[in-house]
């Protein structure tokens, strides 16, 4: 049976502590070993950033929606927000080696998760991260 969880959350990156200890706790109950539990938490940690500095501008009054929704060995993150519209195709990603601060978001989210999915719709972003647990290696 799927477990859910939804949050309704100002854009104020004092959430984004909060936020980090709940993801380790539903990839925790969905089955994810720690590794992946760190992963998990990294990329919504990286997205919600995202949504907080550019879809919002850093304005602390706009409301980001987190769901989960968490199955044994799966899991999917949807961040909702109403700020501005992010056209990933336009944005140049950094080498993960470049020496510079930020610019690596979106690589991070890409680099540990299965699936990151973006779109728009009306006047609403979606952010889409999926991860299932990797099957265990046998030696």
């Amino acid at each position: 049976m799927a477990q859910q969880i939804e949050l309704r959350i100002s854009s104020d990156p004092r959430w984004l502590r909060m936020v980090r200890v709940i993801m380790q706790e539903i990839a925790r109950q969905a089955g994810f070993p720690d590794g992946e539990r760190g992963e998990i938490t990294l990329a919504v940690d990286e997205a919600l950033a995202n949504v907080i500095k550019h879809a919002y501008r850093g304005d602390p009054n706009g409301t980001v929606l987190l769901s989960c929704e968490a199955e044994e060995g799966r899991l999917e993150i949807e961040l909702r927000d109403r700020g501005l519209a992010f056209d990933p195709g336009r944005l140049v990603e950094k080498a993960p080696d470049e020496l510079r601060v930020g610019g690596r978001g979106l690589f991070l989210m890409r680099a540990t998760m299965d699936e990151v999915h973006f779109e728009r719709n009306g006047d609403t972003n979606l952010v889409r991260l999926r991860k299932s647990v990797k099957a265990p290696t046998r030696e």
